[in-house]
């Protein structure tokens, strides 16, 4: 997830710093639960719990007593809210959890910014807001994606743009982002593509590479369309940064296949699987993952086709100290001209295909982290550069999803 020059993450991308959920906080809700009941998570990590719709989420989690665990499950519920783009269904959910758990609410550092989040008028538009709806053929299409935000103007950085388009004409270039958890439209764009502004709703919002509470507003477009699909009534985020197709409407076209040319809609089912990818919510936001290795050391890798590098590290394998993780695992420093990274060679294992990759390291980068053997240890990035030599079949409803070698 990035724009032309900086990369763009949120643990809930909606809030973002007002809803930072950190490794610390999540493991704390999770070993919470784990002392009395674990029914909710259990139940959510199995089948039944992936595939459950949000109404069936909301019951599960109303069947919680412990009302710490309840406020726990409900923020969970809530990010599915926005994950489904049920615009509509937001603001009693939201009120709801607000009454009941007011006073934990106020004395809480990270949830009181999330529950003021909307304002009334806001709440008024969203619950009069339309259903959210997919629409279009389900033919074969196969979209061309663009290196540049537009053919008048070379970035330094490659990243794969597609084109979207609205139902009054407009249509702008969007950075096919599968790191994005949500779709962000810059300012002018949604402007000409009819938004319309919730008038009373803020979040703000952090960056991989330190930036801090950058501001940003929320709105609902009327329709994008992607090739022959189309979104209606869609909640989208608004700011100044680069225009996004996040991994909510992504994972919302049916099958694809995402090349290092071409975005397809409805291909042919893939005849082979090379490294299986399945949707993690680890930390209550959705992400493509694999199971990976880098320089032996078992980690997942996440899916960002809006990450510009071949393979962006954080320190991989087991923690590490600033001073130890600037030659993690055997890898060997091959440059040193940045103050901002390094680069190292390693050796990325994923299922079956061992290749050499060269990897950047930000000390501080806040790539989110994986549960590993029931550790958390440091995730890595797979950006746009590793699809020269991988190409992405995803196909979710039938969850047979895979990163295969060209």
């Amino acid at each position: 997830m990035i724009g032309l020059n900086m990369k763009t993450i949120a643990l809930l991308a909606l809030f973002a710093s007002a809803m930072w959920l950190s490794t610390d906080l999540i493991s704390a809700a999770q070993t919470n639960a784990s002392v009395a009941d674990q029914d909710f998570y259990r139940w959510i990590d199995s089948e039944q719990g992936r595939n459950a719709s949000v109404a069936q989420l909301r019951q599960q989690c109303d069947k919680v007593l412990d009302a710490d665990r309840h406020l726990s499950c409900s923020v969970t519920v809530f990010a599915r809210l926005l994950e489904a783009k049920a615009a509509n269904q937001l603001p009693e959910y939201y009120l709801a959890i607000k009454a009941r758990h007011a006073r934990a609410i106020a004395a809480s550092a990270d949830l009181k910014p999330l529950f003021s989040t909307f304002g009334s008028k806001s709440l008024a538009v969203l619950a009069a807001t339309g259903d959210f709806m997919v629409k279009g053929s389900t033919r074969h299409e196969v979209l061309p994606l663009h290196p540049y935000a537009n053919d008048f103007y070379i970035a330094e950085q490659v990243l794969p743009f597609i084109e979207v388009g609205a139902a009054n004409g407009v249509s702008a270039r969007f950075v096919l982002d599968t790191g994005a958890p949500q779709t962000r439209v810059n300012i002018d764009t949604a402007k000409q593509m009819g938004i319309r502004l919730l008038p009373d709703a803020f979040y703000r919002y952090s960056t991989f590479y330190g930036e801090k509470g950058l501001a940003a507003r929320l709105g609902i477009l009327g329709s994008l369309k992607v090739g022959t699909r189309e979104f209606r009534n869609v909640l989208v985020f608004v700011s100044d940064r680069d225009n996004l197709l996040g991994l909510d409407l992504i994972s919302k076209l049916g099958r694809l296949k995402i090349t290092n040319r071409t975005l397809e809609l409805n291909p042919p089912p893939a005849k082979r699987c090379d490294a299986s990818i399945v949707v993690s919510r680890l930390d209550l936001n959705q992400r493509l993952v694999v199971a990976a290795q880098l320089d032996r050391r078992a980690t997942q890798a996440i899916i960002d086709t809006g990450n510009v590098d071949y393979l962006t590290a954080s320190s991989p394998g087991r923690q590490l100290s600033v001073a130890q993780a600037l030659t993690p695992g055997r890898s060997s420093v091959t440059a040193n001209d940045s103050k901002r990274f390094q680069r190292f060679d390693g050796v990325l294992a994923l299922q079956g295909n061992t290749m050499a990759v060269t990897y950047k390291y930000y000390p501080g980068f806040t790539i989110p982290p994986s549960l590993i053997g029931g550790q958390y240890v440091p995730s890595i990035l797979l950006g746009w550069r590793a699809f020269k030599d991988f190409e992405l079949n995803l196909d979710l409803d039938s969850g047979r999803s895979c990163l295969n070698k060209v």
